[in-house]
């Protein structure tokens, strides 16, 4: 029993030590891809991954390939994309095409519970779990076709 405890223990402190994306989504895979490195060596390895429904990404705030700034309060850029018909792009402000996270902050991308025209929504907090994105959280608006405005 001492021995499960200290595991979980230790789960809980690389969470703290990582920034982690969630997603909350019961019927849809997310798409995310850190925006470029600024140290080209690393531009091969930087966070690419496919996270399916229900499932996470944790990034230790150490590890430079997706934290280039290798601080917990270090800014990252993350393209978070909602694939499938129709797809959707989440962003901040409204519009953009990525949104950031703290070294080890957390992005949780859920179903839209408000009465509203956008079906998804991202929430994103701080290493010292400061809510970013306020009561709404930020939408997630649906993908326009390349070249339409």
């Amino acid at each position: 029993m001492r021995s499960l405890f200290l595991l979980l223990l230790a789960a809980c402190a690389f969470d703290a030590n990582a920034y982690c994306i969630y997603n909350q989504l019961a019927d849809r895979s997310l798409r995310v891809e850190q925006l470029t490195d600024p140290d080209k060596l690393r531009e091969d390895r930087r966070l690419k991954a496919t996270i399916p429904p229900g499932g996470s990404h944790c990034c230790p705030f150490h590890r430079l390939d997706c934290n280039p700034g290798g601080r917990n309060n270090s800014v990252v850029n993350l393209s978070i994309d909602i694939p499938g018909d129709p797809p959707f792009t989440c962003g901040f402000p409204e519009g953009a095409t990525h949104v950031k996270v703290t070294g080890s902050g957390t992005v949780r991308v859920q179903k839209n519970t408000r009465q509203s025209a956008y079906p998804y929504i991202v929430r994103i907090s701080t290493h010292d779990r400061q809510n970013l994105t306020g009561p709404k959280g930020l939408v997630c608006p649906e993908e326009r076709p390349k070249g339409k405005k």
